[in-house]
């Protein structure tokens, strides 16, 4: 146990092999790119006339082709600054030969503020286009219909497994996440949010646009390799197919232990991106995969068995974990005791019910919990120290429960009139013979009362 807290959740930055491509795209994907290249390079020539700095400019399209499509890029950019120089600059330059260097930056300066106020005018116009669809209202995830597809009926469940054709680019053009076809689970944290959020969207066959915030994306740990930290994305994406999911029951165990692995590798990447919330999604989709009821049935000593059983713990273990760095203590006491309950002498799993036991106040238990993980592993550090630190925390609260109790009995020894247990004798007499007179007078007055 290195650290107490992780054996199997890893840092890695990378997708489970599952979601690499599995083969070529249903159908010529270079007839479908020229298609919509043909298309979107007609649009490319229309060109939007904009006032920008009080002079006539020439402003493309923000979406329009730059140039020819190439590599099958279906998407261009504004030429930024290329409109027609204003006629009042035409004028200042020619009308002083001699100052030719300083009006030559005169214009350039022209130029300059034309390209900051022409993407305030792309900008506004992504904002107002109706063909955009803020699909969280909050402008950080928005969705362009490409190719229109199915109507709604077509479009995919959650849960079902989906086949798309995908294609990224940074904002300095790279192109990243391109798959001819990946499969993965809708809304079940395979694949980053935008997509499984964009994708629940479609309709068959359909091909759309979509700008992805860092926020639905890679954020703020980007990954290795080629998309840095807080990085926006732009994303082709075509629906290609959607299909519910073999039923559990008739797979074999074999094909249950791969998936669940591949789901419990989905939590570790989640884990290592602090996003506790998804990681538990798929470390709980791992243990209903190997704890689902099976057709077949195998030796209970079997080797299959052993891996499904092994694969089990680390989710539950990895879960506990992830539930534990969200407080959650009330789910995370379940994992443990989930993980006891395969192997009862798992150190993680004493270890990290003992810090549930204390996230609950639990003084006892959880130093009850340390221990015995102590036993089994004396050589490990943080056991020591957590059971270190449980320690002087049971013993500073005892004292002060010690405290307290003299406080309410009234045990003052140390007051300056040096008193001490005669004084409290003295208090104490007088609140009995006070009492006492009290209950002669209440039974005084029962038995006046009396006819």
């Amino acid at each position: 146990m290195d650290d107490g807290t992780r054996e199997d959740v890893t840092g890695e930055n990378k997708q489970p092999e599952g979601l690499d491509c599995t083969g070529a795209t249903n159908g010529s994907m270079e007839d479908r790119v020229e298609d919509l290249a043909s298309t979107e390079t007609q649009q490319a020539e229309k060109t939007v006339n904009s006032k920008i700095g009080g002079y006539e400019g020439s402003v493309e399209n923000a979406f329009s082709m730059e140039g020819s499509v190439e590599d099958g890029s279906r998407s261009g950019k504004v030429e930024d600054g290329k409109g027609d120089v204003p006629e009042s600059l035409e004028l200042h330059a020619s009308s002083s030969p001699e100052n030719g260097g300083e009006d030559a930056s005169n214009v350039e300066e022209g130029e300059g503020d034309m390209k900051e106020q022409t993407e305030d005018v792309k900008d506004a116009e992504e904002e107002t286009d109706p063909e955009w669809l803020d699909i969280l209202g909050n402008g950080k995830l928005k969705k362009k219909v490409i190719v229109k597809g199915g109507d709604e009926s077509t479009r995919p469940r959650p849960g079902q497994d989906v086949t798309i054709w995908s294609r990224g680019r940074l904002e300095d053009g790279t192109t990243v996440d391109q798959h001819d076809e990946i499969t993965f689970g809708l809304q079940e944290g395979d694949v980053i949010q935008a997509w499984d959020l964009c994708v629940s969207l479609m309709g068959m066959g359909e091909t759309c646009e979509v700008i992805v915030d860092a926020m639905y994306a890679y954020g703020s740990h980007g990954r290795e390799p080629g998309i840095p930290e807080n990085a926006t994305i732009t994303y082709e994406l075509q629906l290609l197919n959607a299909q519910d999911k073999p039923d559990l029951f008739t797979m074999s165990a074999e094909d249950k232990c791969t998936l669940g692995d591949k789901k419990r590798e989905r939590g570790n990447f989640w884990y290592s991106r602090n996003d506790f919330m998804l990681a538990c999604h798929c470390y709980d989709q791992a243990v209903k995969i190997l704890e689902s009821s099976s057709k077949e049935k195998s030796e209970p000593d079997s080797e299959i068995v052993k891996q499904i059983d092994d694969i089990r713990l680390k989710s539950y273990n990895n879960m506990a974990a992830a539930q534990l760095k969200a407080k959650n203590y009330d789910t995370a006491k379940k994992s443990c005791e989930a993980v006891l309950a395969i192997h009862p002498d798992n150190v993680k799993g004493l270890f990290r019910l003992g810090k549930v036991y204390a996230g609950k106040g639990n003084l006892d238990k959880a130093i009850s919990c340390l221990r015995k993980a102590i036993n089994l592993e004396p050589e490990t550090k943080i056991i020591h120290n957590e059971l270190s630190k449980l320690v002087k925390q049971q013993t500073s609260q005892k004292e002060k429960e010690r405290h307290m109790y003299r406080k309410m009995m009234g045990d003052i020894g140390n007051s300056p009139n040096g008193g001490g247990t005669s004084t409290n004798i003295w208090k104490w007499g007088l609140v009995l013979g006070a009492s006492a007179a009290a209950l002669c007078a209440i039974g005084l007055g029962f038995v006046m009362a009396r006819p």
